[in-house]
């Protein structure tokens, strides 16, 4: 209030010289904005001084940190020159410290950034075997971790924190016992990183999900479902109940029954099952061992021919377009040689007295 009440009264007072200080510091500050793109830019090339492309430069993790701690200072210095209270002075020395531990705080952060430099060679690197993942999911912990230091230091400068500590009382039992479901799925995101069951970009199957993983956070994974809808699931449920990866198959089996009345001769049985054989067998898709063709059953209510093959595509829509592609090809050989198929029959009795 004290701050507020001397800044009035700065304004109130005003002279012919405090009004030329007023436009000397809007300069300043004016300045200091124009000149931050440059400066930041060539504070970064000194120690990259290797690097050509400007688009790197600028993508540093500090180029716009850099860049608004010169603002900051250009706003310090046009400040200094209005020579302004004590009371607002040592106001803005608390502000610009806040100020500076932010710029600080996000430079360092920047550097864990999924996009950045270090996080790419880290997701590249061998040690890890590529896990882009892995990267990311360490960077974000990195990225939390600095910016706790950065708010406890803050808080700090502004209150004393011993006593704000021994003042929270039973209020950190209630902190201690929410933190446990944060805790179980922090463990439980850090436990899907290491153990790989799935990472970013796999079809997986839930019991109650399927989709595409899009992202894993600290507390969650993030699925692209076949609707295109987004839905979050907590990392604990996911390691607590079974999932199935389609990303990892190297095979995909399709298997279908073909029935036939029972008035077909053999002869157009073996007729259908040879060229079916020979049409699976030139599709390059099937794997050529894994065909299987065979009249395995004969019904009350038909002949049945059952048919499986495998396949090396193993993505949900190619799959769903094979299958397309196999069936027009045994339809068009039903159609071709004249066969009917069985139709499903019941017979009903009705008893009349």
């Amino acid at each position: 209030m004290n701050q507020i009440n001397e800044f009035i009264k700065f304004f109130q007072n005003l002279t012919t010289e405090k009004i030329i200080d007023i436009c000397i510091a809007v300069m300043i500050v004016v300045i200091f904005c124009i000149i931050s793109s440059g400066v930041s830019y060539f504070i970064i090339k000194i120690f990259k001084w290797k690097e050509k492309d400007k688009k790197k430069i600028k993508a540093n993790a500090f180029y716009h940190p850099v860049k608004a701690a010169i603002i900051v200072l250009g706003i310090y210095l046009a400040l200094v020159i209005l020579e302004l209270p004590k009371d607002i002075m040592n106001f803005v020395y608390h502000f610009i410290e806040i100020a500076v531990i932010c710029i600080i705080a996000k430079g360092l952060a920047n550097i864990f950034e999924p996009n950045s430099m270090l996080m790419q060679k880290v997701g590249k690197s061998n040690r890890i075997k590529g896990n882009q993942t892995l990267a990311n999911f360490t960077g974000k912990i990195a990225k939390a971790v600095i910016y706790v230091i950065a708010g406890i230091i803050i808080i700090s400068r502004w209150y004393d924190l011993n006593g704000l500590i021994a003042g929270l009382g039973l209020g950190s039992v209630v902190i201690a016992l929410a933190a446990q479901d944060i805790a179980k799925s922090l463990l439980a995101g850090a436990s899907i990183l290491l153990d790989k069951p799935f990472v970013v970009g796999d079809w997986i199957q839930t019991k109650d999900y399927e989709g595409t993983v899009v992202d894993i956070t600290f507390r969650s994974t993030k699925i692209k479902t076949v609707e295109d809808t987004f839905v979050t699931v907590p990392n604990a449920k996911l390691t607590e109940e079974a999932v199935i990866n389609y990303a990892k198959m190297e095979k995909r089996r399709y298997s279908f029954n073909i029935k036939l009345p029972l008035q077909t001769n053999s002869d157009t049985v073996e007729t259908l099952i040879n060229r079916i054989k020979f049409v699976l067998g030139h599709n390059k898709d099937i794997q050529k061992e894994s065909i299987v063709v065979e009249c395995n059953s004969i019904l009350e209510d038909g002949i049945n021919i059952l048919v499986i093959v495998y396949t090396s595509i193993t993505v949900y829509n190619d799959y769903l377009n094979f299958r397309t592609n196999v069936n027009e090809a045994i339809l068009n050989i039903i159609e071709s040689e004249k066969i009917r198929l069985s139709n499903p029959t019941q017979d009903i009795c009705i008893i009349t007295k």
